[in-house]
């Protein structure tokens, strides 16, 4: 069902007041946030939601298989792996993290990632991962090795493609595929070093497990 202009006006409207929302959180509690809230907020949803990643290495897995056989296939679920870690593996622990009542603060995380795309809050995410991730240029100029364009450029490009598959029905090169996966695991690899940086990681299946190491390499 389609909606007139005045409901996309509204709900762009809302779109844009979660995210300054979610930007004010974390400004009124940034100098406290890493040492004394957020920190502790994390290590605690993420101890809670040991699970929250496992689906998203699961689509990782099975876009690699079909790599060769359905590039298109293979780029549907690499590009569904990277919406979910950056909403449920990322920006939803966040959100939580920045709000005092637990009693709500879920329910306000949920409504936020519930927002279409991620886009809106890019600054947000990229303002924890430099907290928590070394990364010498900076999150938002972050890219992988083997680009010359941002990790958020390349995951744009792969969201047009995605779109034109999904509303187009239109097929896609193996060269898109792979770019879809690589993006994918590099987010998958980002928010591995970020839940290490609190003390946990990845199990081969995926769950967030307290201490330890195990690096999970897709692509």
């Amino acid at each position: 069902m389609s909606i007139s202009y005045e409901e996309a006006q509204q709900e762009a409207a809302y779109d844009e007041f979660v995210a300054s929302l979610a930007e004010e959180l974390y400004d009124e509690h940034r100098d406290q946030a890493i040492e004394e809230f957020i920190t502790e907020r994390l290590q605690s949803y993420y101890e809670r939601n040991s699970s929250i990643a496992v689906n998203a290495l699961k689509f990782l897995e099975t876009s690699k298989s079909l790599l060769g056989e359905d590039p298109t296939a293979s780029l549907l679920y690499s590009s569904i792996s990277t919406e979910v870690i950056l909403k449920a593996v990322i920006l939803k622990p966040i959100v939580s993290g920045l709000v005092h009542s637990e009693s709500i603060s879920e329910l306000i995380a949920t409504v936020l990632t519930k927002q279409t795309g991620v886009d809106r809050f890019k600054d947000l995410i990229f303002k924890i991962l430099e907290e928590y991730v070394e990364i010498d240029e900076g999150a938002a100029k972050y890219s992988r090795p083997e680009s010359e364009i941002s990790l958020w450029k390349e995951r744009e490009l792969v969201q047009k493609v995605r779109n034109a598959v999904a509303h187009r029905a239109e097929f896609c090169s193996v060269a898109d595929a792979q770019r879809s996966l690589a993006v994918a695991n590099e987010f998958y690899s980002l928010t591995e070093r970020l839940i290490v940086a609190l003390g946990f990681h990845f199990d081969n299946g995926g769950e967030i497990r307290f201490g330890g190491r195990g690096q999970q390499t897709i692509f």
